[in-house]
């Protein structure tokens, strides 16, 4: 997917994208070929499917699922403000559905900015808005239309995406439109139209991969590096390419660091914060541009495709890695960070896992506001960080091949099957000589005691970020008091200077005398309640096997 500013150009008429009036709600969909694309139901605003050709039709029905992202839409960038990731990823799965080979094809968008003064009344904007879609879908090729609700400031945004710039021209051009453009010298204070052009590349091949395809040669790379640079943080860069859905790794390099020999112990630190920051350093990615176009020189797949990182026990999620992170899903939405933790690998099972920051998460940290107002608005919790994708690890053919062809150790002697019950009793099976006792061991493991004690640390993090806050509301009521008692001085005074007839004083030096505290950003406790939710999620899978053992042997560990 690719969006575009296009220059200023001509179209008849502004339209009043505000607030609607309310109506009756119909179906979603009407005899099966009609489509709700609008905050209006009736049939005259619906969208007839079968007008538009196989492409248009399935686009408009992927704008059904179309979702704003940030409460500032009317100020914000247009490619950030709405979840067009989602939209993409529903357009390749109906795509899919049909059977339909999608072509490239390129839609108009029409982005409407204004400001309407305290003076303009609702009901009569949205008449006319009403009557100008209902103008814009007969022309045809309307194949979305969607408004926000206008801030404190009396800002707003709206949208129309068309099929073609004609069409956009073709349905402003009503009595409508222009009823609407004469009353929009009266209705609003200020308003701005910008232009877009999308494009949706063959195959939408701009859909969101749901599966991450890791070659076995990488895995062992990345093992091999982050067990090498133990304690310290490893990081590195992933190549592949994304393929029908499927986000397949095909190599991989690491990053340039500090020498850890030459650090000391008190200087340990420093060298894992240098190796964690490793992926967003300028001169690496001066050397990942340098190792990738070496890497196209003999023929090897170069697409960057994320990184990847080494943690140790679980402990991964902080502002480094979601920094790391978001350095790469800015630039490309198709790149995931591969953690390797080398403490849970050590004890025999490989963990490589992958993650993604979501596009919710992305818009607010691209913002920098993590409020508790921002944070209520758009409805974001430690849930909304990271999005995990399942990991699959793959072999090549040759190597799979070649597996298959190496021959199986020869038995020793050939087994008699004993032919009666008396065979039996003079030649009993023999039990093996060291029988495993390891099912037996009632022992914790002790990568799940770790486990708890960072989950304690972490849930103590939590109750110092939460205490941080109750600090700053604490602050915050102080001052607010000293404010209204001021303010209520004040007034008294201009009340008797009044009466005096004197000039009163002015109410609002309460700005400059009183300095209210700055709100800590929620972030940190944000990214450590998500900490603790992975520390849980090991904690869980850890003890399902310890509790069962303790199951079966409750009895002699009760008292009598």
């Amino acid at each position: 997917m690719a969006l575009h500013q296009e220059p200023p150009l001509s179209i008849g008429g502004i339209p009043a994208f505000e607030k609607a009036l309310p109506e009756d709600r119909t179906s979603r969909e009407e005899e099966g070929h009609f489509l709700v694309v609008s905050p209006y139901t009736e049939k005259a605003h619906l969208l007839d499917l079968r007008t538009l050709d196989a492409e248009n039709a399935l686009l408009a029905q992927a704008l059904v699922h179309m979702k704003c992202l940030r409460s500032d839409y009317a100020t914000a960038p247009y490619i950030d403000t709405f979840n067009w990731s989602e939209m993409m990823e529903e357009l390749g799965r109906l795509a899919g559905r049909d059977g339909h080979r999608w072509r490239e094809t390129s839609f108009y968008i029409v982005a409407f900015r204004s400001q309407i003064p305290p003076t303009t009344v609702y009901e009569d904007l949205g008449t006319l808005d009403k009557a100008a879609h209902a103008e814009a879908t007969a022309s045809g090729g309307f194949l979305k239309y969607w408004f926000g609700t206008p801030d404190k400031d009396g800002r707003n945004l709206a949208t129309c995406l068309w099929r073609s710039q004609e069409d956009a021209k073709k349905g402003g051009v009503g009595p409508g439109h222009r009823r609407a453009a004469v009353a929009a010298r009266d209705l609003y204070s200020h308003w701005k139209i910008d232009r877009h052009r999308l494009i949706i590349r063959d195959d939408v091949k701009n859909a969101p991969f749901k599966t991450v395809q890791v070659e076995a040669l990488v895995v062992m790379k990345i093992v091999k590096h982050c067990a090498a640079s133990f304690p310290t943080t490893a990081t590195g860069c992933i190549v592949g390419m994304d393929k029908e859905g499927v986000l397949e790794v095909t190599n991989t390099f690491p990053f340039p660091t500090t020498d850890v020999a030459n650090v000391d112990s008190s200087h340990q630190n420093d060298a894992s914060a240098l190796a964690a920051a490793a992926p967003r350093a300028k001169a690496n990615m001066v050397y990942q541009n340098d190792m990738i176009r070496h890497l196209k020189e003999v023929n090897v797949d170069a697409n960057n495709v994320g990184w990847y990182t080494s943690a140790t026990m679980g402990n991964f999620v902080n502002l480094g890695f979601i920094e790391n992170q978001y350095h790469y899903q800015r630039d490309n939405d198709r790149t995931v960070a591969l953690v390797h933790d080398v403490s849970r690998s050590s004890q025999g099972a490989l963990s490589l896992r992958a993650f993604k920051l979501t596009p919710t998460f992305m818009a607010a940290f691209k913002e920098g506001k993590f409020t508790t107002e921002s944070l209520q608005k758009s409805k974001l919790t430690f849930k909304d960080v990271l999005v995990e994708f399942p990991v699959n690890v793959h072999n090549s053919h040759l190597l799979t091949a070649f597996l298959h062809q190496l021959p199986a150790a020869p038995p020793s002697a050939e087994v008699a099957m004993p032919t009666s019950l008396a065979d039996l009793q003079r030649d009993p099976v023999k039990l093996p000589l060291y029988p495993s006792s390891d099912a037996l061991d009632l022992s914790i493991d002790p990568f799940l005691e770790k486990t708890c004690d960072l989950l304690l640390d972490s849930i103590e993090s939590h109750y110092t970020e939460l205490n941080n806050h109750q600090y700053y509301q604490r602050q915050l009521a102080r001052e607010q008091a000293k404010i209204t008692a001021w303010q209520t001085k004040r007034k008294a005074e201009n009340a008797a200077r009044v009466a005096a007839k004197q000039q009163p004083l002015p109410e609002d030096e309460w700005q400059r005398i009183f300095k209210l505290p700055q709100e800590p950003s929620r972030l940190e406790g944000m990214l450590n309640a998500k900490q603790v939710e992975q520390y849980s999620k090991q904690v869980d899978g850890f003890t399902a096997s310890v509790s069962a053992k303790m199951f079966a042997v409750r009895g002699n560990l009760l008292p009598e």
